[in-house]
């Protein structure tokens, strides 16, 4: 009798051992995916606001590439009236009227042959050269305009470049989705089924969708938004150069008909130097407003990707 009583115990304490260690697991996974909530939570919403960054940096930037786009098309088509300008003042300069020394040594036959009729030029010459001053005056304008917005981009983009915290949240999260795959491991061993508890599917959810997003998924973004800083830098001093470089050539030095029709070579050539330099940093300026579009786009996309998978994993944890 003794020895059946024994037995009888000895069965009863293994049960009841049994009972408490698969509950103690059970305990603890229940707490650990409360506590994965807490943790994985709000990524998604940290993600969205390097999206919306993105988008309006696309915004600001797509403004200043059709500036520059604009200033070049300006200047583009003021180098041609400057081209038909200086045709016209060889002409008028080559019959004489362009000092009063040669204009003197006429006898009236030549002057009125060498400067009464190409003087009827003048009209056209002065017409040219208003068309011209207007186109300028554009150009410069435009310009300018791309020194803002690039200067915005490169603030928007250096103020939310670096996303340490937001790697610190993602590296957090998945130190708990490696504590949920031990936890699953645990049940198992115990026994508990997805039949008797829920708790066992929620942590295989958990591992399933929790652990999608790469660390150096992050570091892109930060990358990319170094590149987008460093790109509307360069814009911005190109800018500069550009606006400067079209002021001058859109000068009353190079733009008023008398000063116009007395230039040196040197200063010709100087006046269409500048004018060649303004058009260059305009279409530079487009390169770099295309360059900053496409690093904004891929940035729209990656992060379009994280943030959907982030939500997948806080989907589960509701």
């Amino acid at each position: 009798m003794i020895k059946k009583l024994f037995v009888f115990f000895i069965c009863l304490l293994n049960v009841s051992i049994g009972y408490g260690m698969t509950d103690l697991p059970v305990q603890s996974a229940e707490e650990l995916f409360e506590a994965t909530k807490i943790v994985c939570s709000g990524i998604s919403d940290e993600i969205a606001k390097v999206s919306k960054i993105s988008k309006v940096n696309t915004a600001v930037t797509a403004v200043g590439t059709v500036a520059a786009g604009g200033a070049l098309a300006a200047g583009i088509a003021k180098s041609y009236e400057e081209q038909e300008i200086d045709r016209l003042v060889e002409q008028i300069c080559n019959a004489g009227g362009c000092t009063s020394e040669g204009v003197e040594a006429m006898s009236n036959e030549d002057f009125f042959n060498n400067v009464i009729t190409p003087m009827a030029q003048i009209a056209e010459l002065q017409r040219r050269l208003d068309k011209s001053k207007k186109l300028g005056n554009w150009r410069t304008g435009l310009m300018a305009g791309t020194i803002g917005t690039n200067l915005a981009s490169a603030i928007i983009s250096g103020v939310n470049r670096s996303q340490s915290e937001l790697i610190q949240h993602i590296q957090a999260c998945n130190e708990m989705v490696e504590s949920v795959n031990y936890a699953s491991l645990q049940l198992k061993a115990a026994g508990v089924s997805p039949m008797e508890n829920k708790i066992v599917k929620d942590l295989d959810n958990v591992k399933t969708w929790c652990n999608k997003i790469d660390i150096k998924d992050i570091e892109k973004i930060e990358k990319r938004m170094t590149g987008v800083m460093g790109t509307s830098i360069a814009g911005g001093v190109i800018g500069v150069v550009g606006t400067v470089a079209s002021a001058e050539a859109n000068s009353n030095e190079y733009m008023n008909m008398e000063n116009r029709l007395s230039l040196t070579e040197s200063e010709t050539n100087k006046k269409n130097s500048l004018n060649t330099t303004a058009n260059v940093m305009a279409g530079a300026n487009v390169a770099t407003g295309l360059v900053e579009t496409g690093l904004n786009i891929s940035l729209i996309t990656l992060t379009k990707r994280l943030m959907q998978q982030a939500e997948l994993c806080e989907e589960i944890l509701k």
